[in-house]
């Protein structure tokens, strides 16, 4: 296997400013306006101690203890790992979780604890439905949240005290983008390792895409001039393809410049085109998925997959990522989560790109995570004594998640252990300064496939968004009324 070139330092002002604020069967396996373009140091700039920095920042908690009593995570048995780990074994992602848990019990004198059920979306029902005192918090995937939601089954995060979300372990994009009618019911904060992880970017192939005259460095330049674009993501698939089956039509086999896997990462497009599905003012929740902007992005992927000699669509996600492994495509939508497992076994040195703007007058870079991420709601069942406990123990969890865990993620299994070299880490720091959550996911399933739209046009290879949107305007109109009266 070829030997990795290891980042020796870390990038710290940016990430700082941008980790917290700025991952169909999901149980198999953030909206306000884009913020700007990020501003990613030169490749030589000596990096700061980011964990360092972020220890010495107070959560500004008070000194209470609690008498060993436990802080109960209604979870699954996938996303455990989030908020508690048996035992130290020098891996540090995991060390990171244990020690961070040791931290905060031995200051409060607390327990952190987890309740696992397949559903937790649904238990939660049944629990405030029967008065049953099970857990302080609730953790399931974001595009779930409609269920307990819609059962008034969660307290308004913001009746509980100490959650200071000023603060930056938490997801200040994806909370006031969630927050209607003054109420916040799912919150997102650092204690959400998912939210990371479940981050999607443009994973390209260093040395297939090379071959074709495309170094790294080329590409790297375009994006930090801010023409990385469909156009140029079209042209730079189209210029590399090799008919291993000589059947005369680029498909599974090829040697391919862009593929994609036509689930999830395609969910991110309207994102990165700097537009949103939905959006809250006035006391309304609007559809603003039919833009112009749209239709021509959805018009320009279409031709990109379809049209273009060097593109495919792939229907399985481990067949796709396998020809991505294989050295056999050169450009592909993947989660930094593949970096923990498929990747590391990569032969071909790989590295990572932000998701293309609509055209070079557009703003910045944008991304979103896939909407099976982390997000917590408190059930209504919760007594009222204990709104302090609640509120130290998540402000504490988040904190020290955002001070230890997300660096051990984000610093050491991201940039240092899976990165190819120290401009990489800058491309991670630029696709996490410009990611962005939509609230619509929220309630996906429930507003007709609303967020998935873009997709299954996409994959359907037909532009009738317009009259797919026109024909669904009443009745999204009468369900967005139903959303906005479950946080009345």
């Amino acid at each position: 296997m070829k030997t990795r070139r290891i980042v020796s330092g870390l990038l710290a002002a940016l990430l700082l400013a941008s980790c917290s604020n700025n991952a169909s069967d999901p149980d198999s396996t953030e909206s306000t306006s884009p913020t700007a373009e990020a501003e990613v140091p030169a490749a030589e700039t000596e990096p700061a101690e980011p964990e360092d920095a972020r220890l010495s920042v107070p959560d500004n908690l008070p000194d209470r203890t609690f008498d060993g009593q436990e802080f109960r995570v209604l979870t699954t048995t996938s996303k455990e790992f989030q908020f508690r780990v048996d035992e130290l074994n020098g891996e540090i992602t995991n060390d990171s979780i244990y020690n961070r848990n040791q931290t905060i019990e031995d200051r409060f004198d607390a327990k952190i604890a987890t309740v696992l059920t397949d559903v937790p979306y649904d238990q939660i029902n049944h629990y405030v439905k029967a008065a049953a005192d099970e857990c302080e918090i609730v953790d399931h995937f974001e595009y779930k949240a409609y269920t307990p939601i819609g059962q008034h089954s969660y307290l308004d995060w913001n009746t509980i005290p100490y959650i200071d979300q000023s603060r930056p372990w938490w997801s200040k994009d994806s909370n006031e983008g969630s927050t209607i009618n003054g109420k916040l019911y799912c919150i997102v904060g650092d204690l959400s390792i998912t939210a990371l992880q479940y981050t999607f970017a443009m994973f390209f192939d260093m040395d297939l895409t090379s071959q074709y005259g495309y170094t790294a460095e080329d590409l790297y330049g375009t994006v930090f001039e801010g023409k990385w674009t469909l156009d140029k993501l079209q042209s730079v698939a189209e210029s590399i393809y090799v008919d291993l089956n000589a059947n005369g039509k680029s498909d599974d086999g090829d040697v391919l410049g862009y593929a994609y896997w036509y689930f999830h990462g395609t969910d991110v497009w309207v994102t990165a085109m700097g537009e949103h599905i939905t959006t809250y003012e006035d006391g309304k929740i609007n559809v603003t998925l039919g833009t112009e902007k749209v239709y021509n992005a959805l018009d320009k992927v279409i031709n990109l997959v379809y049209n273009t000699q060097g593109a495919f669509k792939f229907i399985d996600e481990t067949h796709a990522r396998d020809e991505f492994i294989a050295g056999r495509v050169a450009i592909m939508q993947m989660m930094f989560e593949d970096c923990y497992g498929p990747l590391r076994d990569m032969e071909n040195a790989y590295s990572v790109l932000p998701y293309p703007k609509y055209d070079e007058a557009q703003e910045g870079y944008y991304t979103n995570s896939m909407d099976q991420h982390s997000v917590f709601g408190a059930p209504v069942t919760l007594p009222e004594d204990r709104y302090d406990f609640v509120g130290i123990m998540m402000e504490a969890l988040n904190a020290e998640s955002w001070k230890t865990v997300y660096p051990a993620f984000y610093d050491t299994a991201l940039k240092n252990k899976y990165s190819e070299d120290a401009v990489t880490a800058q491309m991670i720091d630029l696709i996490m300064a410009g990611r962005v959550y939509e609230f619509s996911f929220q309630f996906g399933e429930y507003l007709q496939a609303l967020p998935y739209m873009f997709r299954n046009q996409l994959f359907s290879g037909q532009n009738t968004l317009a009259s797919t949107l026109q024909k669904s305007q009443k009745s999204l109109g009468k369900l967005l009324e139903k959303v906005y009266a479950m946080y009345e």
